[in-house]
């Protein structure tokens, strides 16, 4: 009766560790046929991109998003809207573009895209520092995409030196909005 006893043990112990090694080879690796592209790493079954590159599979360069041409209005100080256009090419570095725009002209705006799953932005990296000989002025760009089709333009100028003395004096607040053509 003992060794009856300890052959059923062994036995269902052996088809136990059996079913628990056929159950874990049997669970799939979600990235089982993911490729990501460009340096990108996949867990869980999607493609974490690195800097520069977005999509399924890490595919798109992220600037490709803003390339091309927006016809639109460009209102200053609360002003009247005037006709401007922005054209947007991208540049040899990954992730940076060039802004020409037809108000600011010959001025060409230097930036990166920036994205955060949700807003997608150019962050202006060659905003004035001086006018007119003034190491007291600033004008910052700001621009942003909204759903790959509208494209805002924000200038603010101000002098600084205002601001260090007292409250800050706005010098021009102009925004452009227009859409791609």
């Amino acid at each position: 009766m003992k060794i009856w006893k300890l052959t059923l043990f062994t036995g269902l112990l052996f088809a136990a560790v059996l079913s628990a090694v056929l159950y874990s080879s049997c669970v799939k690796n979600t990235c089982t046929g993911v490729t990501c592209a460009h340096g990108g790493s996949c867990g869980n079954g999607v493609c974490r991109c690195p800097t520069g590159y977005e999509g399924p599979t890490c595919q798109t360069l992220s600037v490709t998003r803003f390339v091309g041409g927006y016809a639109g209005y460009t209102s200053c100080n609360n002003t009247q809207q005037v006709i401007d256009s922005a054209f947007i090419t991208a540049n040899s570095a990954i992730n940076t573009v060039s802004v020409k725009m037809n108000s600011i002209s010959p001025k060409i705006l230097q930036g990166y895209v920036s994205n955060n799953e949700s807003t997608y932005s150019i962050i202006v990296t060659n905003s004035d520092s001086m006018k007119n000989g003034s190491t007291f002025y600033e004008r910052i760009f700001t621009i942003t995409l909204q759903s790959d089709k509208s494209l805002s333009i924000h200038e603010y100028e101000r002098n600084i030196f205002t601001t260090l003395s007292g409250p800050d004096t706005i010098i021009n607040n102009c925004t452009f909005l227009g859409f791609r053509y």
